[in-house]
């Protein structure tokens, strides 16, 4: 998702699908994870963090900025 934040910073629109997508998926993926019966092998705080980057990314897509600046280093989940 980062990927195509990056290829689509530029274009003053946006393809109807993709922006549908990145919208479906901000919504669906924390009101999913959320169930009782998700199952969390991993610390909270991953999960946490997976849903922020889940938010800014989406956040990226729709302005077409990045929440942070060019030098962010995105760190691994």
């Amino acid at each position: 998702m980062r990927r195509v934040c990056a290829q689509q910073e530029t274009k003053d629109q946006l393809d109807r699908w993709l922006v549908e997508g990145y919208w479906y998926l901000a919504d669906f993926v924390p009101n999913w994870t959320s169930h009782s019966n998700f199952p969390r092998p991993e610390p909270p705080e991953y999960y946490e963090a997976a849903l922020e980057r889940l938010l800014d990314i989406q956040s990226w897509f729709v302005t077409g900025r990045s929440p942070y600046m060019d030098t962010h280093v995105w760190p691994d989940l």
